[in-house]
């Protein structure tokens, strides 16, 4: 059965949290957190002021902190919360306004804020500003998608809020007056926040993510993972209290893990892990690799075939080594957290049949990953465009501004 680790170690003079999913072979999905880093993060919400209006742009850039400034579009938000007194419902220079990040900052580019706030929970993700109850695309039991829509129509109706909501992928196995009572609390939890926010002042953060380990495991399906091991006790007893609130988790393990002589990082051998999961070359078992770049624009993966080159039948052998790299990539994807366009180049077919087959394999593969996936095309030049929608910094964003990502590269 699947392990969830989370352990502490230090390299190169830097505290790092490092969490991931094992199946006992390889691990399947990480995170990374700098223990000094104190930034804000996807969810949080804050009380933001307008410290500048870029006309050109349509947009406003919201101080959220002391030397935080985000990015606020006032094409796509079209209902700002202002926390001041105000004679208009325009944006100006100075507002209070009720914000929540919706992207962090890469690169060049601010992070991005948002009025429309979305809060999530186990089974539910509440939106304001929305309305209507969607179904994650994972689901098809009909019968229930349509009870559960109805349960949670009537919910939203009674709460006054302008609001819709998401149910997830993990609520198929819970049962339905536990998803009423949630979307309940996210409610509630929502009118907490707003009306809190109108006596705190200007960088006052109202809500925060829960931490990581927690939001990774609220993404595990029932019976996914049997095991949850840590050498940090803080995080043992908060993951232990959330587990057992937790219906989904409850018959799950919780681990203290001590052994001086054999700290966790060693025994999962979290530092060959990170090099793998950072290296931009993987190789195959067919002496075929891979080349993984990414670029601010994208992610680039080239399909090689290296030492595998053998036989009469050329054909056959590149055929399978595309299959064989397909399957690769859909776990790199998921392992690496990559995200946004991600652009695939196969080795040329010829045979129509073939390229068919693999994109077959493709679409299957990559229905099966919890972050939602899309093929777009393939090219004559036999090039696949994805794209894979962002839930939480890639890898190589998480440890990119510290010395540990050029160690690894």
């Amino acid at each position: 059965m699947n392990k969830f680790i989370i352990t502490k170690f230090k390299f190169n003079n830097t505290e790092l949290l490092f969490r991931g999913f094992t199946d006992g072979k390889r691990f399947y999905q990480l995170g990374f957190d700098v223990e000094t880093e104190k930034k804000a993060v996807v969810g949080d919400i804050f009380v933001g002021r307008v410290r500048d209006i870029v006309k050109n742009i349509d947009a406003a850039f919201i101080e959220i902190g002391t030397n935080e400034v985000g990015y606020y579009s006032l094409t796509e938000n079209h209902n700002p919360v202002f926390l001041n007194k105000k004679n208009t419902d325009k944006v100006c220079q100075g507002d209070l306004v009720l914000v929540q990040l919706k992207k962090e900052a890469v690169k060049t580019k601010a992070p991005v804020l948002t009025s429309d706030i979305s809060i999530t929970g186990k089974n539910v993700v509440l939106n304001i500003n929305k309305s209507g109850v969607g179904i994650s695309n994972k689901i098809s039991d009909t019968d229930f998608k349509n009870t559960v829509k109805e349960i949670l129509q009537k919910v939203l109706n009674k709460s006054e809020i302008n609001a819709g909501a998401v149910v997830r992928t993990n609520a198929l196995d819970e049962d339905l007056d536990i998803i009423k009572t949630e979307l309940i609390s996210l409610l509630k939890k929502y009118r907490h926040i707003l009306e809190t926010s109108k006596t705190r002042t200007a960088h006052t953060k109202l809500y925060s993510e829960d931490e990581s380990s927690i939001k990774m495991l609220k993404g595990a399906y029932k019976g996914e993972i049997s095991e949850i091991i840590t050498d940090d006790y803080d995080i043992y007893e908060k993951i232990k209290s959330y587990v057992n609130l937790d219906d989904i988790l409850k018959e799950v393990d919780v681990k203290f893990y001590k052994d001086d002589l054999l700290p966790l990082y060693k025994l999962y051998s979290i530092e060959t892990v990170m090099k793998e999961a950072f290296s931009k070359k993987v190789w195959l078992k067919s002496g075929a690799y891979l080349v993984i770049e990414p670029t601010e624009a994208m992610t680039v993966i080239d399909v090689n075939t290296g030492k595998c080159i053998k036989g009469k039948d050329i054909n056959k052998t590149i055929f399978k080594v595309n299959m064989e790299a397909a399957e690769e990539i859909a776990y790199q994807l998921k392992f690496r957290n990559l995200s946004g366009i991600i652009m695939v180049d196969f080795i040329n077919m010829n045979s129509e049949e073939d390229k068919q087959k693999l994109i077959n394999y493709i679409k299957e593969l990559i229905s099966k990953d919890k972050v939602k996936t899309n093929f777009i095309e393939m090219t004559k030049l036999d090039l696949v465009e994805l794209t894979r929608m962002k839930i939480e910094r890639p890898l190589y964003e998480q440890l990119e501004n510290i010395n540990q990502y050029q160690s690894f590269v």
